[in-house]
């Protein structure tokens, strides 16, 4: 059974004390001329803050004789716009107690504002109220829960409701079938969204820009832009002209998907129809231009938004800051970061996480843990994605141990370190020559159960292989196979490549075999380790038959090989082998 939150428990005896005593004594009031009550009401549509609204409350409560319950219900509409649930709802509470009996369109109020804050089994709970009370609930009421429904990802339980709404007599309408479609393409079912579409479309039901949009957008996440588009002419083609959050939509599956030039014709079609580009059309094209490299561009970009009174938001920020953290330009994506505070945009955990691992990168981890308090101190709560990036930074920087003591600071903050977090301390202890805390983590690990995974077990065999136990790492290898594990190239390379260090080569030549009859050919990097290691111990001749079939494989020499090779033609230049 869910547990109710109890921000919200308390409305609830409202209701069932609604249901049993229909009307409340009455609060004192003053007496009121009609102008003024006609200049106070018609006042209500110039409130801008949920404080004013609570305020006007109070006036109108204090009116004798009270508004009606219209005139209450257009005010706690007017909250619920502001976004302000809860006060929308402790607002009908007090209302009840003032003994103004809520009606249909109140109590639907009252489920939005419960569904909006993805409490719709509470709002469940009032739809049954409504009945008990004898109050018959519309198409806009249970349209409201299918929403809330599929909002919280219940599409289910969104479909079930509205073929029961069929049988109860409720015709379900286009915002009904549009919201069970939005919800599926939400859950990432766009195939069902489709089949729903046209089979509801096939009822002769006629859906509007957002349904098409919602559908659109989803198949550009998966992809399948040309089928977006295909959409896009079939929707045109019955005269339904797009909005600007379908050309967004469309813009950004183009771009995802390196088909810029079709995204700038697209939008060269949106501005000759007068429709014009909002934070997110501007938005998108900056993260093209920070993918692209062209950082000038962008900045440039958003230098002409704020020329047309576009505010970049934490997205745009987001791109450019991110863009400069991948050239390891610190100072730059400081500079950004510090300007979107200036303007009042509140820098998100991907801001944080962007900034704090380019700090990382190179070595700044002063800098980076200094972000850190500084995300905390602003009430946002670092993710493993920004712990993952300390504990790297740390290992990167040769400070293995303080990564693996960065440990129980993540879990002071509620935060369990991952085998992620664990597989970069290992491999940080690796290299930094910790090897006897290195075996000890992964001792800790195989207790945990947290060792069972091929990232662990690469970890570990390159370890054992760079620090010359090639014998325990044979021994370790043969151990995953024994335990029925599916050897990855890069397991098998990093066997190869340990054979190779010690001169092994028949052996390496043997797994180069394995992997071909286990379904796991070598790759480039494979065939490159083990060349390496012909031309090291002067095996020419097989060196020059592996450098073929790496060539009929389609794999070139990359710089080592090639350094090793001319190195040899250097010596030996009477030789033609090759």
């Amino acid at each position: 059974m869910l547990r109710r939150r109890t921000t919200y428990v308390d409305f609830f005896p409202l209701f069932q004390h609604l249901l049993h005593h229909p009307s409340s004594s009455l609060s004192p009031r003053y007496s009121s001329s009609t102008p003024k009550r006609r200049e106070l009401l018609s006042s209500m549509r110039d409130l801008k803050t949920v404080d004013a609204a609570v305020d006007f409350f109070n006036k109108m409560a204090a009116i004798n004789p009270f508004p009606n319950i219209k005139e209450f219900t257009v005010l706690i509409n007017l909250v619920v716009k502001m976004k302000h649930y809860t006060t929308a709802i402790s607002l009908v509470k007090r209302m009840h107690s003032l003994g103004i009996e809520a009606d249909s369109f109140t109590f639907t109020i009252v489920i939005n504002c419960l569904c909006r804050l993805s409490r719709t089994d509470l709002g469940f709970c009032v739809l049954g109220l409504m009945f008990k009370m004898g109050l018959e609930p519309d198409i806009v009421t249970l349209t409201t829960i299918v929403n809330g429904l599929c909002a919280e990802g219940n599409v289910e339980q969104a479909l079930g409701l509205a073929m029961r709404m069929d049988e109860m007599g409720y015709r379900c309408n286009s915002y009904t079938h549009g919201a069970i479609i939005n919800g599926l393409c939400k859950v990432g079912n766009t195939s069902a969204a489709i089949g729903y579409f046209k089979k509801v479309e096939g009822r002769g039901f006629k859906f509007d820009v957002p349904v098409y949009t919602a559908i659109m957008d989803s198949l550009c996440k998966d992809g399948l832009v040309n089928e977006a588009l295909g959409l896009w002419s079939e929707m045109t083609g019955k005269g339904i002209q797009p909005d600007v959050v379908t050309y967004n939509c469309l813009t950004r599956g183009l771009f995802h998907c390196s088909r810029g030039k079709d995204a700038v014709i697209l939008l060269d079609q949106m501005l000759k129809k007068g429709i014009m580009p909002d934070v997110h059309t501007f938005s998108a094209i900056v993260d093209n231009y920070c993918k692209e490299g062209m950082i000038a561009r962008a900045e440039r970009l958003m230098g002409f938004m704020a020329r047309v009174g576009v505010e970049p938001n934490v997205f745009t920020y987001n791109s450019l800051i991110n863009a400069h953290c991948l050239q390891d330009q610190m100072q730059d994506a400081m500079k950004v970061y510090d300007s979107m505070i200036y303007k009042g945009c509140l820098p998100s955990t991907v801001t944080y996480n962007t900034l704090i691992h380019g700090w990382c990168k190179i070595k700044k981890m002063d800098k980076a843990m200094s972000l850190l308090g500084e995300m905390v101190n602003k009430g946002l709560t670092p993710d493993i994605c920004t712990w993952n990036a300390l504990v790297g930074g740390f290992c990167k920087a040769g400070m293995p141990l303080a990564a693996k003591e960065l440990i129980s600071t993540m879990q002071k903050h509620g935060q369990l370190p991952d085998r992620i977090t664990y597989a970069i301390i290992l491999d940080g202890l690796f290299k930094c020559h910790f090897y006897p805390e290195a075996v000890s983590l992964y001792r800790e690990l195989e207790k945990m159960n947290l060792d069972r995974h091929i990232t662990i077990y690469s970890i570990m065999l390159d370890g054992l292989c760079s620090y010359g136990r090639l014998k325990d790492a044979r021994e370790f290898f043969s151990g995953l196979q024994a335990k029925g594990l599916k050897i990855d190239v890069f397991t098998y390379t990093i066997m190869v490549q340990g054979l190779c260090r010690e001169g092994l080569l028949d052996d390496a030549e043997q797994l180069l075999m394995d992997m071909e009859e286990k379904g796991c050919p070598p790759n480039d990097c494979t065939y490159n380790l083990f060349v390496q290691g012909l031309l090291r111990r002067g095996d020419i001749s097989r060196s020059e038959k592996y450098l073929q079939l790496m060539k009929g494989k389609g794999f070139s020499a990359d710089a080592t090989t090639t350094e090793l090779l001319i190195n040899f033609f250097s010596g030996n230049k009477a030789d033609n082998t090759f």
